[in-house]
């Protein structure tokens, strides 16, 4: 990855809170009720936003109070515990959890492991001037503090997610002792679940679903560039939620994988994202867009 793909990235899983509970399906007293109960890190309930306008004379910045507003991570953890609320944990051990996950590591410093990883591995190459500037960051406190919020096993299982570098990912909870871990790629299952998940109820926690429902509020976003998408995607993307067409099939020329149908009646934007995350499309494929009949399109990747 370069730098400015991390950057963005970035972004996305930290910076960029414009996703409201409602576009996620949750009610204002769930998320209040949640808020309140300290369930969900780092999000207020009322969010001063500051904003430019243009009058005849000059341009002047006014502060405005925006409703909820939560950036992907956060999103995506507020799904997470409405599957729990739905399999009846309660408030208190998901705020247990949410503690384990969000809080512990910032204690803990897992974002100063993250970083000294970077300056050591360099798996990312970067370049000298990016390496001097983490080893400045992880030198101020003031910095850290900030970037111990942000940066912990749950954002970076995320980070894996989206650019859908293993598969699958999932949480795995045990309510009774508040064990919990992330699994993801191709670990034998066997293999990571311990004793206490042998002898104990455990929910598992599919991310694919909960990811696409988030991502499906980016996707239909026009202002969002979407950069951790390929040009391809992006087509894709633009035909299916913009021109809004009765029938889209996306298939791989060689049928390798199974085509997919997105009809009227369907959730285009969370079908495709969940599409997108689940089949990375290899760097060099095209895309065949034929135009059917009545606005429908079948549309084709091609691999090299």
């Amino acid at each position: 990855m370069t730098i400015e793909e991390i950057k963005n990235l970035g972004n996305i899983i930290y910076d960029e809170r414009d996703i409201s509970p409602t576009q996620l399906g949750i009610t204002s007293r769930k998320i209040n009720y949640w808020l309140d109960n300290n369930l969900v890190p780092f999000v207020e309930k009322h969010q001063d936003v500051d904003t430019k306008e243009e009058t005849t004379v000059l341009h002047k910045t006014i502060t405005k109070t925006k409703w909820i507003r939560m950036n992907l991570s956060q999103a995506t953890w507020v799904c997470i515990i409405d599957t729990l609320s739905s399999f009846g944990v309660s408030v208190e051990r998901i705020a247990v959890l949410g503690k384990s996950i969000w809080h512990e590591p910032r204690v803990k410093k897992y974002a100063d492991k993250v970083f000294k990883g970077h300056i050591k591995e360099n798996k990312h190459q970067l370049p000298d001037n990016v390496i001097q500037s983490l080893k400045q960051i992880i030198a101020d406190e003031y910095w850290m503090k900030d970037f111990r919020k942000l940066i912990n096993p749950f954002t970076d299982m995320l980070k894996s997610a989206i650019l859908r570098e293993s598969m699958p990912h999932t949480l795995l909870y045990v309510p009774e002792t508040n064990d919990f871990d992330f699994l993801y790629g191709d670990a034998n299952l066997t293999l990571k679940l311990s004793s206490v998940y042998m002898q104990h109820p455990m929910l598992s926690i599919p991310l694919m679903p909960i990811l696409s429902k988030v991502l499906a509020v980016d996707f239909g976003n026009k202002k969002k560039e979407l950069s951790y998408l390929s040009e391809i995607e992006k087509q894709i993307r633009d035909i299916v939620v913009f021109k809004k067409p009765k029938i889209v099939e996306i298939a791989f020329e060689n049928q390798n994988i199974k085509p997919i149908i997105v009809t009227e009646q369907h959730k285009t934007r969370e079908q495709l994202a969940r599409y997108i995350l689940e089949h990375k499309i290899a760097k060099g494929a095209k895309l065949l867009i034929e135009i059917r009949a009545q606005g429908n399109y079948k549309l084709t990747l091609l691999k090299k």
